[in-house]
């Protein structure tokens, strides 16, 4: 076989670090991005909190004055939107999740320690996957390393969760598909492809490099792996540049740490008359903007020495880019809450409604974003009602359709397990049977391995045990 070259033009997806950084301080939760924004400033000295009493910048002084001249003719409206401010810092809480406390207790306001199987299981529970699938895939991630890299075989996961080896590789697979990327994989090499799928990347040559020239990646033999493939040394560089934005141990960057104490939520929704307010929590990820000083310095000195313009531009440049990516984590946190508002409807009212069926599959849909855009807007975000502090995962599950055809939210199902159990005779527990008998004569259609499946999540243990205390 004769080896030819030939000229081929194709697309590439390069994944950028700025890129990389966006969906990063998107999955941060406030408290790490709060300690990144911080660092950030110490770092780049372009980057510096937004404070509205500063002097504006020259070029917008204009601008500011013809606002401020539109905006004489409507002081009545100011007057109004202030009083309502002041009536929205005067508001309490109207109603509360216990009866019997004015004022959300400490404890709900506390987080916990979290495994990071119970990370896997969590986010299993959002997509809409078959039941034995969901079965073989809670087993997959019970046979983890702490790497994250699956040890058992298939047939294995086949065997105990009593599924075909079909189902159980597609257990595999669902498991492949969560956060962090890479999990689930036999080996890193195949946990570095994997990340490359997750993320959008698409380079051939690096795949290549991944299955057969790691050693010689390690090594830094980057001309033999060139003479290999028959590139340039500077593209086998630019290729191990991206390689090593991967991480080889998907678990690794995962720790459960120390208990997160107060938690700070990202976002706040209050009542005003009909309408519910959405407000961003600024004071926790504040405002930021490139420095007007630094942006004049390098307009108004031309002669400046070349390696301080160079300097100056590429921090403004870096600086603008993460501002970008903190406001589009504002941005779509916000429009997935605007979401939940307006499915959820029915449990705003009071705070003790149903649950409608949402999963993110329907919100990414909905605000025309990816998927695990969605997963990592939800995962470790916060939001303060009413009727307290609510992650946002708490408003997603899936759901089923009554006899009278409303749709109800495994978690108000889950609500309903809950509240029968209390509800029961200590003497006679009821057993999972009799839990969903009673749930279909109630009009919900669930069967009794769903049931005891929401009693496990639940914490609640079988009825012959809790016959016994």
């Amino acid at each position: 076989m004769e080896l030819q070259q030939r000229l081929e033009a194709r697309q590439k997806i390069t994944l950028s670090p700025q890129v990389y950084q966006g969906l990063s301080i998107l999955a941060m939760p406030v408290a790490d991005l709060q300690q990144l924004i911080e660092a950030e400033m110490l770092e780049n000295p372009v980057l510096e909190v937004d404070d509205t009493d500063l002097e504006p910048a020259d070029g917008e002084a204009d601008s500011l004055e013809t606002e401020a001249e539109n905006v004489s003719d409507d002081d009545c409206a100011w007057d109004e939107w202030l009083e309502m401010c002041d009536d929205l810092e005067s508001m309490e809480i109207s109603v509360s999740r216990d009866p019997n406390a004015e004022w959300a207790s400490a404890e709900e306001l506390t987080g916990g320690i979290q495994s990071f199987s119970e990370y896997l299981a969590e986010q299993l529970a959002l997509y809409n996957i078959p039941g034995e699938v969901a079965l073989a895939a809670r087993a997959v991630i019970g046979l983890l390393d702490e790497d994250g890299f699956f040890t058992g075989t298939v047939e294995e996961i086949a065997r105990v969760a009593g599924v075909s080896t079909e189902v159980a590789a597609a257990g595999v697979t669902a498991v492949q598909q969560l956060d962090p990327p890479g999990v689930g994989a036999p080996d890193f090499s195949e946990a570095l492809c994997l990340q490359m799928c997750h993320l959008g990347i698409d380079e051939p040559v690096l795949l290549t490099i991944i299955k057969e020239y790691l050693d010689d990646v390690a090594a830094n033999r980057y001309r033999k792996i060139a003479r290999a493939l028959k590139i340039g040394e500077e593209e086998v560089s630019r290729l191990v540049g991206i390689l090593r934005m991967l991480n080889p141990r998907p678990a690794g960057a995962f720790s459960p740490g120390p208990s997160p104490g107060y938690l700070v939520p990202d976002i706040t929704i209050r009542r005003f008359d009909d309408e519910w307010l959405i407000s961003y929590n600024n004071e926790a990820v504040p405002v930021l903007r490139v420095s007007s000083g630094y942006r004049s310095m390098l307009k108004g000195r031309p002669d400046a020495d070349d390696g301080a313009r160079r300097y100056l531009k590429e921090k403004i440049r870096a600086a603008e880019s993460f501002i970008k990516n903190v406001d589009r984590r504002k941005d779509t946190i916000s429009k997935i809450t605007k979401a939940i508002l307006e499915t959820q409807q029915d449990f705003f009212e009071n705070g003790t409604g149903p649950l409608r069926p949402l999963r993110l599959e329907d919100v990414a849909v909905e605000i025309g974003v990816h998927l695990s855009t969605v997963s990592r807007g939800v995962t470790d975000k916060y939001m303060a009602t009413p009727y307290g502090l609510f992650e946002l995962k708490y408003f997603f599950s899936g759901g089923y359709r009554t006899a009278t055809g409303m749709d109800v939210a495994a978690t108000s199902i889950k609500q309903r397990i809950s509240e029968i159990i209390g509800a029961e005779d200590s003497k006679k527990p009821l057993s999972d049977q009799k839990l969903a008998e009673q749930l279909i004569s109630e009009g919900v259609q669930v069967a009794r391995r769903t049931v005891a499946k929401y009693r496990e999540e639940l914490g609640i243990e079988p009825s012959w045990t809790r016959c016994r205390k």
